[in-house]
Order: C-alpha cells, then structure tokens, then sequence
C-alpha cells in the first residue's frame, strides 16, 4: 500500500472518530460508539467521500442536529430521522419540508428555498396531459402518453363500482370477496387518540402520537381573505389563496335545487348543494320559537335562518362587556357577545371593521357593495369616470347596501349602465333618448337625476315628446298631415306651458297620450268608412261615440282643434256629466280614524300622516304625493303645512309625526337617498327618491292598513263645506272655488248668505 493510501486510510478513521465523537457529545451518553456508527451507516455518511463531506460539514455548522439548515446535505436528514426512531429524538431538530413545513418526509428534492418532499416539489412540475390536454401532475404513463391525476382517478382501467355505496370511483381498499371500497367507504385503521383516548380513525399523526377528526386541529397560518393566522381550510396552491376555517364557504359548483352556481357541499357524499339549499334539520329556534330547519347553533341556542340574518345583521352593544358586536348568547342580563359566551365567534369585516353584516369572505354588505359599483362603473383600467363618481359614492352609502348588491347582480337596467359607462363618454340626456325608452332607461335617468350626475328636467314632459315622436314615425302620411300639427301644435304646447308652471304630473302625461291615440283611432275609423275629415257630421261622430263610448273624453280635445280651425265642420263631443258623490262614512267614523292616526303607534308613520291630511283637510292622494318637505315649517310654538298657496295650522300631534317624517323620509326600495342638489325633496319620495310615490300605490298601501282615502276626503271635505264658506273652504283646502261650490251646492249650503255677510262689512 503506498504511503498516500495510508494517509488516506489514516485521514478516513479520523473522520470517522471525529462524526461518532460529534454524535455521542449531541445525544448524550445514551448513544454508545456502535450505535453511532450504525446510525452513519443507516444515513449512507460512513463511506469514505460522505464520511469526510459530513465531518467537513459537522465542523462548519456544529448545530446542524439541533438547528439543521433547509438546505443541508441528505446525509444530514437521514441522520436526524434515524436518530428519532431510535429514541434520541428529544436531542434533535427534524428537518421539516420547506414548503408544506411537514417532518418526516423523504426529502430528497432541492429547491431555493431548501429540501421539499417530493409533493411539494410535483405540485410545481406540471407537464401536459395526453389524455385532457392540460398541464398537470403526471402520475403515470398509458398508450396515448403521459396522465395527470385528476385523468388517472377517472381512468376506466383504474376505477371500479364501490361494493359499498354503488358509485365508481377508484379502489382504496378490497374486501375478502375481491369487491373494492373507494375512500370514503373503505374502513380506517383505528388508533387511540392522544387527546380524548378514544379509539377512532386518526386524522393526524403528531409528535405525540394519533389524533382523530374531532380533536385535530389544523397548524394556524396566515388566512389571505382575512389576513389573520387560524387553522387553515384550504391550503395556498397554484394560484389558490389560503383559506382559514371562517372564511372557506366550500367549493363553488351548480347547486341541484337553485341551478344557481355558488359555494356549498356534498350532501353526504351525493348532491351538490349550496348553503341556502342544503337539507338542514328542523328544532325550535331559540328566538322565534318555531319548528324551522337549523341555520346555526350557537351558545344562545339553534337559529332559524330569519332569526340567525336578523342576529348577524344588527350588532348591539353586548349586556357584558358593552361591545358593539353580533350577539350570539343570552343570560339573564340580556344578549351578549361571542366572547362573553366563551366562543371565538365573531363577525367583524376584516376591512372596516364593521361588527356584524358580514356577506362574502370576511367582508361586510357595505364594503361589498362598494366593491361590486366600482366593477359595475369602472372601465378597463378599473378607474371610474369623474361624472359617475357621485353616483358610485351614493351607491357605495346607501342605507340598504344588500338592495345596492341585488341590484348589480340581477337587474337588467345595472348591466346598461356598466354598457353606458365602459363607452367613455360622458352621459347625457340626449344620449339616453336614443336608448329604447323601456323601464330600464327610464330607471338610469332617474338614477342618474338622483345623484347629481345629471340635471333635473320636467321628465313627464320629456318623455311625452319622445314618445309623440316615436307613435307618429308609424302614421300613415295623409294622416301625419293632420295628427302632428295636433299633437305638436295642440297636445305638446299645451304640455309645454303646463310644464313650465312645474304642475304637469304623470297623469296629465297619460291623459294627452289617450288624446293622441284617439285621434288616430279615430282617423282611421274614417279611412276605413271612406270618410275623410272635412266631410265628418254629428250623426257621424254620434255612431263613432256611440261604439266608442269610453273614449268620448279622449277625442273631445282632437275635435275641439279640428273645428277651431276649420279642418270639420261644427261637431261637437257631448260632455259627460259626472254623477254626483256617493262613497261617504259616518262622521263618528271618520273621528275615530283621525284618532287612530293621530294616536296609534302601531301603524306605520307614513300611514299616519297621509290618513291624518285626508281626515283633516279633504287632500287627495295625487295632492298628497307631491307634498315636499320645504312646505312644512315651525313658527315658534306652532308648525304649518302650505296647502296650494296658504300655510295652513297642524294639530300639534300631526306636526310631530310630519317632522319625523322629515327628519327620516321612507325611501322603502331605493338604492339612493333623496338628490343632494338643494332642491327640496318629497315628503312621501318614490323609487328613486327624485320622483313622489304613485297615487295608486299610496292608496293601497291604506286600504291595506284598513284607512279609506275617498269616503274618508269626502266625508271631511262634506263637514267643511258645511260649516264654512265654499270661498274659504277653496282658499284654506286649496280647491278651485267652481269645485267648491259644486259641494256647496250638493250640500244645499250656498254662500249666498256669506256674500251679504261680507258686503255688510265693507
């Protein structure tokens, strides 16, 4: 042997007394000379070139046992986990997997960030598959190619019929008869939990030993919905964030009930149903007391899903600690909060903060909703226009943030505002009388008004002349000739001048529509006749109304135009007279409703008012809805309401009821609140704010309430007119005085002697 094999041989048996003398000083005198030896051998470091590698690498890092470093040599890992399972385990440091932080693992792949096991590093090595053609993890090879995992579990020559519940799936275990069990079906090994010591399957195998599925709980990490560290649901991969037990609503699949795509579960390993329609067990809610199916189970007892909405959505400070939270418990001292009742249940928006309202991923209905206007109003670059910035801000406020939600996911008139707004041009009211004008325009427009973005304009105006321009483009030639000088020249100029005065309501709208199709009706009644207009006679009108009885209101107008200028002769529309009032109520009767509005709570604050004003001073309900705020005020002690032209006195209990209403008008199915240009708003404000409630819809919102508007205004109006003067009853109600006589008239009360009154004075 030359003399450098034996220096060779001599430096090698130094090496090797050196490693065995670094594990007896890391484990202790419990680990003797042979046993260290067997545990170099076992981790392949006693050879010659791993032998000197590790002594060189022991003298570089001598905590490489207790402090080991992600990427040491594999030696070193296999070292570490022979030591362990031969006892010494409490002496060392397991190196973990640099990506899933797991012990115990083959860590046999390097990466920059150190030794991973080999998941971990298949998770990134994506391939293609031949089978789907997408890039996958690659498990094993067939005729046509490469197959990832998801191809391989459904892989005809993989999956089989479970014996045990029918479906096919691949096999995970098999019984004695040669028929497989897929997963969720085959038996598990049952170990003795660490924890509880009762013997069930183990989810995990800790340092300690087993732990079942009850007691197991997930390593916390940071969550990245919530941005805090809880046990996690649903680990961070390929593009997936990490999602902790709170946030993770399940997997996003079509529900079998609803067909609607949304997060939900597996019902016992069957259909896919989401949260809202998944079978749920019915008990006593602990609120409302009634038999419904479970939404949760919290300290305070099992919800309904009413009651559980209800809990969750109005946070109250807690009858405890005084914390404005969602309570979810109940003592003696009233409701108290998840951490007062010893439970981590906690609603708060992980953004504002907010404690309660939560709607999707940890955030609450308003931050949600401002984050669904910003998609809805946003162009490409996800900026929004300057125009529609006062617009998203009111939106993004609105009081009811879950109707703001709604509205952007279903309506059809929110998907033609996003069409609008990703044209980038500025939105205008000529633009939008280009667009069909249907419910949706007309909702954007009002939208729009509402908010500031655009300005306010006589709308029932405007909308007549569109649709004027609209039904003529459809008129046969020779009778445009005579219909659009009266629809301009007649209907639209009348209509103008009303408009301008701010008194042209969606009724007179509708009315001068009636005209205008009357007219033509009744020009191509003549056509068809062979009748044209200047040879019309009465006894030829007279057959046309005599068929046509209901429609005599609506030709009257054409056919006053027609004559006045010489385009007929001297026909003429006979006028109807109305009957006279018949719907009436007991005065007793009517003084117990005044009583009831003025002094039950228990009826709604607007049904109050409106009945109150219908009692006291015969308004109507067209009169009611355009009642706007600026016409109440206070002077000293005592309110007023200007009726027409004069303030008129309020009851002292009215004008508290019409001061709420004031203070907190019922805007019951907007988005918006009333417009902020200064303008005064409506007391009874529609849908949007900028236009009043209908009077068909106020007038069944009261019979509902059992508060009849017509007999009730009769009634009052038939006591005013008899004790007082039609004059003063037409000044004080704000009734035309020829209206005011009739009444006098029909209740035999002339104000013959009220004019001899008033000239003995002079």
């Amino acid at each position: 042997m030359s003399q450098a094999a034996i220096r060779k041989q001599r430096e090698l048996a130094q090496a090797r007394a050196r490693l065995i003398a670094y594990l007896q000083r890391v484990a202790g005198p419990a680990l003797t000379a042979e046993d260290a030896q067997a545990a170099l051998e076992k981790a392949k470091a006693w050879n010659s070139g791993p032998a000197r590698a590790m002594d060189d690498y022991f003298a570089e890092h001598p905590n490489a046992l207790t402090e080991p470093s992600p990427h040491c040599p594999i030696q070193v890992v296999r070292l570490l986990q022979h030591l362990e399972a031969t006892g010494h385990g409490d002496v060392v440091t397991q190196l973990a997997c640099a990506r899933c932080h797991r012990t115990g693992l083959r860590l046999t792949r390097t990466t920059p960030e150190g030794r991973c096991c080999d998941w971990c590093v298949a998770r990134t090595e994506l391939r293609p598959c031949a089978r789907c053609g997408r890039d996958g993890h690659i498990v094993t090879r067939r005729e046509e190619g490469p197959i990832c995992r998801l191809c391989y579990y459904t892989d005809p020559q993989v999956v089989e019929e479970c014996a045990e519940c029918g479906r096919i799936r691949k096999p995970v275990r098999r019984r004695e008869d040669g028929t497989s069990l897929c997963q969720a079906c085959a038996p598990k090994p049952e170990h003795a939990c660490v924890r509880c010591g009762k013997l069930r399957p183990a989810q995990a195998v800790t340092g300690d030993g087993p732990v079942c599925k009850l007691c197991y709980e997930s390593p916390p990490r940071l969550c990245d919905l919530c941005q805090q560290v809880k046990p996690i649901s649903v680990r961070k991969a390929e593009g997936q964030p990490a999602i902790c037990v709170d946030c993770y609503r399940g997997p996003k699949r079509t529900c079998v009930l609803c067909d609607r795509v949304r997060h939900g579960f597996q019902y016992r390993g069957g259909e896919f149903y989401c949260a809202s329609c998944r079978p749920r067990r019915s008990l006593p809610c602990a609120d409302c007391g009634e038999t419904k199916p479970v939404q949760a189970n919290w300290p305070v007892g099992t919800l309904c899903d009413t009651c559980y909405q209800r809990r969750k959505r109005n946070p109250a400070p807690c009858a405890q600690c005084g914390t404005l939270r969602t309570l979810v418990g109940r003592t003696k001292d009233g409701n108290i909060c998840g951490p007062c009742s010893g439970t981590d249940i906690d609603f708060s928006c992980r953004r504002c903060g907010y404690p309660g309202d939560i709607y999707a991923d940890g955030s609450c209905s308003r931050c949600v909703a401002k984050d669904r206007v910003r998609d809805l109003l946003s162009d490409e670059d996800g900026n929004i226009h300057l125009q529609l910035q006062p617009l998203a801000e009111q939106l993004g406020a609105a009081q009811e943030p879950w109707s703001v939600i709604t509205w952007t996911r279903r309506s059809d008139s929110a998907r033609m505002l996003a069409g609008l707004a990703a044209q980038h041009q500025e939105i205008t009211h000529e633009i939008l009388d280009e667009l069909p004008q249907d419910w949706r325009t007309l909702y954007i427009r009002e939208l729009l008004v509402a908010a500031g973005v655009l300005p306010k304009r006589q709308e029932n105006f405007a909308r007549l002349r569109l649709w004027v321009n609209d039904v003529l483009a459809d008129v046969p030639p020779h009778h445009s000739l005579v219909i659009r000088p009266f629809a301009e020249w007649g209907v639209l100029r009348d209509a103008r001048r009303r408009a301008d005065k701010g008194r042209y309501t969606a009724g007179a709208a509708t009315n001068d529509r009636v005209d205008i199709r009357t007219a033509i009706k009744f020009m191509t009644w003549l056509d068809d006749n062979s009748i044209t207009l200047a040879d019309l006679s009465q006894e030829v009108l007279d057959l046309w109304l005599t068929v046509n009885s209901t429609q005599a209101r609506g030709l009257s107008a054409f056919i006053r135009w027609a004559v006045a200028r010489r385009l007929t002769g001297k026909v003429t529309v006979p006028t109807k007279r109305y009957g006279l009032p018949s719907r009436f109520m007991h005065s007793d009767e009517l003084n117990q409703q005044l009583r009831r509005c003025l002094n039950d709570d228990s009826l709604p604050l607007e049904a109050r008012i409106i009945g109150s004003l219908t009692g006291l001073y015969a308004l109507a309900t067209t009169r009611i809805v355009e009642l706007t705020t600026d016409r109440f005020h206070r002077d000293g002690d005592d309110a007023y309401l200007t009726i027409d032209q004069h303030p008129v006195l309020l009851p002292p209990r009215l004008a508290v009821l019409i001061e709420k209403q004031v203070a907190s008008p019922s805007c019951r199915t907007s988005v918006l609140q009333q417009p902020h240009d200064g303008t005064p708003g409506f007391l009874f404000p529609g849908r949007p704010p900028s236009r009043p409630r209908s009077a068909e819809t106020v007038n069944t919102y009261m019979r509902k309430h059992g508060l009849p508007g017509i007999s009730a205004r009769n009634t009052a109006l038939m006591e005013a007119i008899t004790d007082l003067p039609p004059i003063v009853v037409s000044d004080l109600f704000g009734i035309h005085p020829h209206t005011a006589y009739a009444w006098s008239q029909y209740a035999q009360n002339s104000w013959a002697e009220y004019l001899e009154a008033a000239q003995a004075t002079e």
